[in-house]
């Protein structure tokens, strides 16, 4: 049996994500200094260089945003499995990591505990999206920022049940009424491409644009031709990138 994060159990990551590294110029690098920089108005150290700001990542897996993030923030991250523990410690990181369920019942977390509130392709995951959202909001601080990542069911709609853990699928549209009906407020909805270049060259979301109008048998099925299997599938699958804040 294939040895996993778990020892021999195989686990979600290892099926879904089997390539989660975190080595600078990665996808989560890219991400995180995306989001910091655009979204978070970029980082606020202290006089010694320590980060002043606490972030919650909410259903971090393996901690691959939480251990960048770290570089900015002051990192707790929560989900059902401690896997960022292992992160934390191979690349030493002083993070709070907590484990709990987060589907179903309260965050065992402060009220207004944090800055920021971060969770990435979780929320498609969860049956009880009023309690998930309502919980971010609580432990958000007045002011704070949520930050939610989601697959774009007008995107994903082929392929989105091809992860059997998926549950619930969003909209644009249906992201932000969820959103208001928590009370977060300033909400600003994106729909990005996973590629970090149209982040940074907005121009070249041409490139994607003409790329998904191929049929999608043109899709690469070569692990050797990895880079080229991604472009495709991202300039065929988009993501929701909502920014709310807590009055």
């Amino acid at each position: 049996m294939a040895a996993g994060l778990r020892g021999n159990q195989l686990s979600y990551l290892d099926i879904v994500y089997p390539d989660l590294g975190i080595t600078p110029g990665d996808y989560a690098h890219k991400l995180v200094d995306h989001l910091v920089n655009k979204h978070l108005g970029g980082a606020k150290p202290d006089a010694n260089g320590k980060p002043t700001q606490t972030l919650l990542d909410v259903g971090a897996g393996v901690g691959a945003q939480a251990a960048v993030f770290s570089r900015h923030f002051n990192i707790t991250t929560i989900d059902r499995h401690g896997d960022a523990r292992q992160t934390f410690e191979s690349l030493k990181i002083d993070a709070n990591v907590v484990v709990a369920e987060i589907g179903e019942q309260a965050f065992p977390l402060p009220d207004a505990a944090f800055d920021v509130v971060f969770t990435k392709s979780v929320i498609e995951h969860v049956e009880n999206w009023e309690h998930f959202l309502s919980e971010i909001f609580r432990v958000l601080k007045p002011g704070g920022t949520a930050i939610v990542m989601t697959p774009n069911w007008n995107t994903q709609r082929v392929n989105f049940y091809d992860d059997p853990t998926h549950i619930r699928p969003y909209t644009l549209r249906t992201l932000d009424r969820v959103l208001r009906m928590t009370e977060f407020s300033d909400i600003r909805i994106h729909d990005i491409y996973q590629l970090p270049f149209t982040w940074r060259m907005p121009f070249l979301k041409i490139i994607p644009w003409f790329i998904r109008k191929f049929p999608n048998s043109m899709k690469w099925r070569d692990k050797n031709q990895r880079k080229h299997r991604l472009l495709v599938r991202f300039s065929k699958e988009t993501m929701l990138l909502a920014i709310a804040k807590k009055k």
